[in-house]
């Protein structure tokens, strides 16, 4: 078993990684919940998986209410937003209750957005059952849905009250999502713990030592920058371009981002910024754990860029990696992007 806590300004919250978790998850929920009554979001390929069991060892200490909603992306919208939030009224959700996010990445966002509106707060956990989200979505507090065409626009921040990792789980997951998961392993061990970097190229498989050193950059970068307005920017390295090769071509999230930072370490070698070495290293790691073989031309996106969320003032705030374990905040004002664009179409 491995833990880690997160500590900011007004919370803090436990991190527990350990196989076979789901046994005795009422447990650790007992340790901060004292109600008796608890309710679960999951979706429709998760039920089928594990919320009988989860349900089952609950029932022991709670009431034990559900909400199963299609898996996928396209379920983190308005549509599934006010579903939830009917049906959770329905079932006489109360202001004191519990959430249970039980899930991947779309699951953690779209319970957590719910949590941060719903009686204008309720408490929920994270109990994320993806690689990505267990390397990843689950900590930090961002929440959202997508609208308009655009990943994540509507949001709220929102720490959970506790995540509970059980690294057993990943046993079920298709092969594509597991590659996925591997987008913000590899993300965090470029970005900030090159121990973890080392951890990817040596060992055959993930487990709690690497769920923990992921998560530890996440971490540190969340406590020093809680609401994204500085050092927790690093953390989107491979997200700038990511989120316009996800919504064009509707590649999976962490896939999406591994392209993303294919896209970004050739910018960065471009302008100097990026040691070469790095940008090498970092492809061949992707390549090792099965990531498309493909970059697209960065300068064919920059418009793109200018409408993605991390555009404040008219400036775009790239991500680039210096050199192994080392990223760099790099800001580009919007008129210099249109003139990159401009002369790439010339």
């Amino acid at each position: 078993m491995k833990e880690l806590e997160i500590n900011l300004t007004h919370t803090s919250y436990r991190i527990i990684i350990e196989d076979g978790l789901f046994d005795h998850i009422g447990d650790y929920i007992k340790q901060i919940y004292k109600n008796n009554k608890v309710f679960i979001v999951t979706d429709d390929n998760v039920a089928k998986l594990y919320l009988k069991k989860v349900t089952t060892v609950l029932e022991k200490d709670f009431t034990v209410e559900s909400v199963v909603i299609p898996h996928g992306e396209a379920s983190k919208c308005l549509t599934e937003y006010s579903h939830i939030c009917e049906e959770l009224l329905k079932k006489d959700i109360r202001r004191n209750h519990l959430l249970l996010a039980l899930g991947g990445g779309v699951i953690g966002d779209l319970t957590g957005f719910v949590a941060s509106t719903l009686y204008r707060g309720i408490p929920y956990i994270g109990i994320p059952t993806s690689l990505l989200s267990q390397m990843d979505s689950s900590i930090g507090g961002k929440t959202g849905i997508d609208f308009f065409g655009r990943k994540n626009i509507l949001g709220a921040f929102k720490q959970p009250s506790m995540v509970l990792i059980d690294p057993k789980v990943l046993n079920t997951l298709e092969p594509s999502e597991y590659i996925s998961g591997m987008g913000e392993l590899i993300k965090h061990g470029a970005i900030g713990n090159k121990k973890l970097f080392d951890l990817l190229d040596t060992r055959p498989g993930v487990d709690e030592e690497i769920i923990k050193e992921s998560l530890s950059v996440k971490k540190k970068v969340v406590e020093i920058d809680e609401f994204d307005t500085g050092e927790r920017m690093k953390l989107n390295f491979g997200h700038t371009f990511g989120h316009a090769i996800e919504l064009k071509y509707g590649y999976k999230h962490g896939v999406a981002v591994g392209i993303g930072m294919r896209m970004a370490l050739t910018m960065g070698v471009d302008l100097g910024v990026t040691d070469p070495l790095a940008k090498d290293t970092i492809n061949r790691i992707l390549d090792k754990y099965g990531f498309p073989q493909v970059e697209y031309d960065y300068k064919e996106y920059l418009a793109d860029v200018v409408y993605d969320k991390k555009n404040i003032a008219g400036t775009i705030n790239f991500i680039f990696i210096t050199k192994l374990g080392e990223a760099v905040i790099y800001p580009i004002r919007e008129d210099d992007l249109k003139e990159k664009e401009n002369e790439c179409n010339n």
